[in-house]
C-alpha cells in the first residue's frame, strides 16, 4: 500500500510539471536568467557610451537585446547611442519601440522629442515632450522643452499657458524663469525680457551665470540703457570672459553713447591685434577716433574697412573726413562721392560733399567722384 501510494505521488509530479502554472513558473526563471545576463552586458554598453566609445557600446546593446528582448530601457539606451552617432532614423525606430515595451518610462518620448524637433517636426515634438512630462511631472527638463519647442513653433500662448500650468511646481527656477524670457523676446517685448532675465540670474550661481549676463547686458543696449549695460558687463559672472572681443566691442559701443569716445578708443586699441575679418573692431574704433579728432587712428579704420567691406560707404566716410581734417579737399571729394555711391540713401556723405564742393578747386573731382561707377 505504501508503495502504490509513492507511486501515485510520483505520477501526480510527473504531471504538474505539464500545466499552465508550472510552465509560467520555468519561463519566468528563464526570463530572470536571461536579464540577469543581458544586464551584466547592458552595463557594459553603458559604461562604453559614457566614455564616448559607441560602436562598441552599441555592439553590447545589440547583445543585451538578442538576449532580452523584453526590455524597453535596453531599446532606449540603443536609440541613445544611435542618436549620437548621428543614425537619427535608427535612433527614433529604438526609441518607439522603447516606448511600447515600457510604456510607463518618460525618456523613449523624451528622447523622440528630440529627433522630431532636429527634423523641425514641432508640434509632434512638443508632444512627446508632453506625454513624458505627463509620465514624469517632478522632471522639469520634460516640461522646459516642451514650453522652448512651443515657442520655437510660435504657439506663443500655449507656452505661456504651460509655463503658468507648472509655476507653482517649480516657482523659483530659473529654467523657467529664462523660458519666460525667450517668450517675451518672441512677443518683442524688451522691458518682461529683461524682467525674467534679471529673476534668473538672480536664481542662478554666479560662475554659472555668463550666458545670462550676456543676454542681460545686450537687452540693456538694445533699450539704450547704456549705464545698466556697463554694470552688466562687470557682473562677477563675466568676469572670466571679460576680454572677449564681442563683450569689449559692446562696452566700447555704449562708452560711445554715453560720451566717452576716449575710453572706447583705447579700449578698441588694444584689440589691434586680433583678426578683424569683418571690421567690427575697425568701425567703433573708426567712430571713437573720429569724435576725438583722432585722424591718423580714423584714417586706420577706414582702410580697414575699405577692405573688409568694400560695397559699405562706412571705410570711405571715415577716410573722407579725415581727407577733409588734413585739408585734402579734393580727396575729400573723391572719397565722400565714393561713400555717397554705395549709400545713396546715407544723408551725411551728401552734406559733406555739398560743404566740399563749395570751396575752391574741389568742383571737377566733385563731378569725377559722382559720375564714376
Amino acid at each position: 500500500m505504501t508503495r502504490l501510494l509513492l507511486v501515485s505521488a510520483c505520477i501526480l509530479a510527473l504531471t504538474a510539471c505539464g500545466t499552465p502554472h508550472s510552465q509560467q513558473v520555468r519561463t519566468e526563471a528563464h526570463d530572470r536568467y536571461d536579464r540577469a545576463n543581458a544586464q551584466v552586458v547592458y552595463d557594459q554598453s553603458l559604461q562604453s557610451f559614457h566614455a564616448g566609445q559607441f560602436e562598441l557600446a552599441l555592439n553590447h546593446i545589440d547583445k543585451a537585446i538578442s538576449r532580452f528582448p523584453k526590455d524597453g530601457s535596453y531599446e532606449l539606451l540603443k536609440g541613445r547611442i544611435l542618436l549620437e552617432m548621428k543614425r537619427v532614423d535608427l535612433a527614433r525606430e529604438s526609441f518607439v519601440k522603447a516606448a511600447t515595451l515600457s510604456p510607463t518610462l518618460a525618456d523613449p518620448h523624451y528622447f523622440l522629442g528630440i529627433v522630431l524637433q532636429r527634423w523641425n517636426e514641432l508640434d509632434k515634438a512638443a508632444d512627446e515632450y508632453a506625454k513624458a512630462f505627463e509620465l514624469a511631472p517632478s522632471q522639469l527638463q520634460y516640461v522646459a522643452a516642451e514650453c522652448e519647442t512651443l515657442i520655437a513653433a510660435n504657439r506663443l500662448d500655449d507656452a505661456e499657458a504651460r509655463l503658468n500650468a507648472v509655476n507653482h511646481t517649480f516657482e523659483f527656477s530659473p529654467v523657467l524663469d529664462r523660458i519666460r524670457a525667450d517668450l517675451a523676446e518672441h512677443r518683442g517685448n524688451l522691458p518682461q525680457r529683461e524682467k525674467w532675465l534679471l529673476a534668473a540670474r538672480m536664481r542662478t550661481d554666479p560662475d554659472k551665470s555668463q550666458q545670462l549676463m550676456e543676454e542681460i547686458a545686450a537687452v540693456q543696449f538694445e533699450q539704450g540703457d547704456w549705464t545698466g549695460c556697463l554694470a552688466a558687463l562687470e557682473d562677477e559672472g563675466l568676469k572670466s570672459v571679460a576680454n572677449r572681443s564681442d563683450l569689449v566691442r559692446l562696452r566700447a559701443r555704449c562708452l560711445l553713447m554715453l560720451d566717452r569716445p576716449r575710453e572706447a578708443r583705447d579700449l578698441m586699441v588694444a584689440l589691434r591685434t586680433e583678426t578683424d575679418a569683418e571690421g567690427r573692431n575697425a568701425m567703433i574704433l573708426g567712430l571713437a577716433a573720429m569724435r576725438l579728432g583722432d585722424t591718423a587712428r580714423m584714417i586706420d579704420a577706414g582702410k580697414t574697412l575699405t577692405q573688409t567691406r568694400p560695397a559699405s560707404s562706412d571705410g570711405w566716410l571715415m577716410l573722407g573726413i579725415a581727407a577733409m581734417q588734413k585739408g585734402d579737399r579734393a580727396e575729400a571729394a573723391r572719397l565722400l562721392g565714393e561713400a555717397a555711391t554705395r549709400d545713396p540713401s546715407r544723408e551725411l556723405p551728401r552734406k559733406l560733399l555739398a560743404a566740399v564742393a563749395t570751396m575752391p578747386g574741389t568742383q571737377a573731382v566733385l563731378g569725377a567722384a559722382q559720375t564714376a561707377p
